[in-house]
């Protein structure tokens, strides 16, 4: 537990349950997903969002480059899985 400020209190929730909570990397491409987001395993499933993406950018917004890789991954799954999928 660490203390913030005279009246605050910080706790690292990770300590009580462990969780991914980051707004990136949680079902990152390549150990979750292949690379246009389908979740390996899970036929019909797919990640399209922040948590695709691996790593952190520090002060950079991703904002972008999550939607140029979700554009690129569903022109691929549209050409290769839509109607495949039972």
């Amino acid at each position: 537990m660490l203390w913030s400020g005279a009246t605050g209190v910080l706790t690292d929730s990770h300590l009580i349950a462990p969780s991914t909570r980051h707004p990136r990397g949680g079902a990152a491409m390549g150990s979750v997903c292949d690379l246009e987001g389908r979740v390996h395993g899970a036929r019909g499933l797919y990640v399209l969002d922040g948590a695709l993406i691996p790593g952190t950018t520090a002060a950079c917004n991703p904002s972008m480059t999550i939607a140029a890789v979700a554009e690129r991954a569903l022109e691929r799954i549209v050409a290769e899985d839509v109607g495949s999928i039972i």
